[in-house]
C-alpha cells in the first residue's frame, strides 16, 4: 500500500519530494537498508527533505517508512520492474505480451487494494439518493462515463454524460440540492471536468470523482473519492489501462446498488435485455 500511496502522490509533490519519491519507487528493497542520510545523498536532497516527504506520504518518521518497504515481498522487484518498463523496439513479441499483461494485471490488482469499501458505500448511497446523476469525462475517460450512463439507466436512475465543456458548464450550473455530479478524470487535472464538478458543488449537488491521483484538483472539489492505481507510460499515453479500472470501479458501483434493491433491478434488467434480443435478426 504504501508504493501505492506514494505513486498516487505523485503528480501533486514538488520537484524535491519528488524526486525523492520516484527513487523509492525504483528502489524499494535498496531504500529499507539505507540511513536516512545515504537516501538523502542518492536524491541529491537535505536530511529534512527526506523527513518532510515521511510526513506526506503519512508516516511518523524515516524508520518507519523502512518498516513498511521491508514488509513488502523480497520478490516484488521483477513484477514491478515488469510492470514500469517501456516496450522498446528491441522486444520481441513475447516480452511484449509480457508487459502489456503485467502492467494491465497490475493496475486492477492495485485498484482493488486501494479502493475503499466504506467510500463505495457512501457513493453507492449517492447515486440511490440523488434525483438524476450527471457525469463529466473527457478524452479516454469518457468511455468510462458511457459505460457508467449505460449501466444505471437500465437499472432506472437518470443519467446524462457530458464530455463537452460548454455542456458540462451549462448541465453544473441547472444541478441542485439532490443531484448528484460525477467528474471521471484519471490525471485529477482534466480543466473542464474540473471545473464542472467545482460548479456542480457551488449549485448544490453532492460531488463524487473517480481518479488515479490524490491531492489533485479533482479531489479539492469532491465529496467522495474512488481512486484507481494505473502507470500510463510514455509510450501509452491514454491507455485503456486507466480506462479498465474506472470501469471495474463502475461495475463495482452498479452491483452494489442493483443487489440494494434487487428485485427491481432484475426485472428492469430482464426487460432491457428482451428489449434488446428484439433488435437482432
Amino acid at each position: 500500500m504504501l508504493l501505492l500511496r506514494i505513486r498516487g502522490l505523485l503528480p501533486s509533490l514538488n520537484p524535491a519530494l519528488k524526486k525523492i519519491a520516484e527513487y523509492i519507487l525504483d528502489h524499494p528493497q535498496e531504500v529499507k537498508l539505507m540511513r536516512i542520510k545515504e537516501l538523502a545523498g542518492e536524491c541529491g536532497v537535505a536530511e529534512a527533505t527526506i523527513s518532510r516527504f515521511v510526513k506526506t506520504v503519512g508516516l511518523g518518521n524515516f524508520q518507519e517508512l523502512k518498516i513498511n518497504l521491508a514488509a513488502l515481498p523480497a520478490d516484488g522487484d521483477r513484477a514491478t520492474k515488469m510492470v514500469y518498463q517501456e516496450v522498446n523496439e528491441s522486444d520481441p513479441v513475447s516480452t511484449i505480451l509480457d508487459k502489456i499483461f503485467s502492467i494491465n494485471s497490475k493496475a486492477l490488482e492495485d485498484t482493488r487494494r486501494i479502493l475503499d469499501a466504506h467510500e463505495i458505500e457512501r457513493a453507492v448511497a449517492a447515486i440511490d439518493q440523488a434525483r438524476h446523476v450527471d457525469i463529466y469525462a473527457a478524452g479516454g475517460s469518457y468511455v468510462a462515463a458511457e459505460h457508467a450512463r449505460l449501466r444505471f439507466y437500465r437499472i432506472g436512475k437518470c443519467c446524462h454524460t457530458y464530455s463537452d465543456p460548454n455542456q458540462q458548464s451549462v448541465s453544473a450550473s441547472l444541478l441542485a440540492a439532490g443531484d448528484l455530479a460525477v467528474g471521471i478524470t484519471n490525471s485529477g487535472r482534466t480543466i473542464s471536468t474540473v471545473n464542472a464538478l467545482k460548479q456542480a458543488r457551488s449549485s448544490g449537488a453532492a460531488t463524487m470523482c473517480i481518479t488515479s491521483f490524490d491531492n489533485t484538483p479533482i479531489t479539492e472539489h469532491s465529496d467522495i473519492v474512488l481512486f484507481t492505481s494505473t502507470q500510463d507510460s510514455a509510450f501509452f499515453q491514454e491507455s485503456m489501462v486507466s480506462r479498465l479500472a474506472q470501469m471495474l470501479v463502475v461495475d463495482a458501483l452498479y452491483a452494489a446498488l442493483a443487489v440494494k434493491h434487487f428485485g427491481t433491478s432484475v426485472e428492469r434488467i430482464e426487460r432491457s435485455a428482451d428489449a434488446l434480443r428484439r433488435m437482432f435478426l
